[in-house]
């Protein structure tokens, strides 16, 4: 749970490759670290940027107003994508980023989550400087050594669960999806229905590298 609400990614709900991911973050990943009951449960995602505080980033518009104003019209689908392309598995020290699959490195990426801050009055220097995009896989407090050790059996189980996807539509996972705006503020097992705008983004292609699959 965070004190602000979140601007995400996500890939179309209906997709062979959301399913999948959701099935990795509920169930394949974290009965590796906890029990069933201990399991955060939440939607596969990509934050484009957190610290949007209700009562500021909006602008005095609801927050689908404000989402439906930000100007993403540099992207459109064959033309110009914005290219979310998962690339290796880490673990890292904090809680929402304890087992992630980094996303490889895009400047769209970057400029996609820095026009969104500019919109919210927020730093779009933070965009260029500390944006380290990712999907994660497990929220916990477990020892990151402990997470690590099990990253070689966390790629294969990924290269299962996506080898097929990736092999027959030449690494793309999913085409489109929407961005949407989350209440984080709500416990992490909510998110799922916390979205309180949403707008498609067809310009968005989710892949992923041969380093992950």
């Amino acid at each position: 749970m965070t004190s602000n609400l979140s601007l995400w990614l996500v890939p179309n709900e209906n997709s062979p490759f959301s399913k999948t991911a959701q099935e990795l973050i509920s169930d394949t990943v974290p009965r590796n670290f906890v029990s069933q009951d201990e399991i955060q449960h939440f939607p596969p995602h990509v934050t484009v940027t957190g610290e949007l505080n209700a009562g500021k980033a909006f602008g005095g518009k609801s927050p689908q107003e404000w989402l439906d104003s930000i100007d993403f019209s540099a992207y459109k689908p064959g033309q110009k994508e914005v290219v979310l392309e998962l690339d290796t598995v880490e673990a890292e020290d904090p809680f929402f980023r304890k087992m992630n699959i980094s996303v490889k490195e895009s400047e769209d990426l970057r400029q996609v989550s820095a026009t969104s801050r500019r919109a919210a009055g927020l730093d779009e220097a933070w965009s260029k400087n500390e944006y380290r995009p990712h999907l994660s896989l497990f929220y916990g407090d477990v020892a990151t050594q402990q997470v690590k050790a099990k990253v070689p059996l966390i790629e294969m189980k990924i290269g299962f669960a996506l080898g097929d996807l990736f092999a027959c539509c030449g690494g793309t996972l999913c085409m489109g999806g929407y961005i949407v705006v989350v209440d984080t503020r709500k416990p992490i097992r909510e998110w799922k229905d916390a979205i309180v705008a949403k707008r498609e983004t067809p310009w968005a292609m989710w892949r992923a590298t041969r380093n992950l699959i």
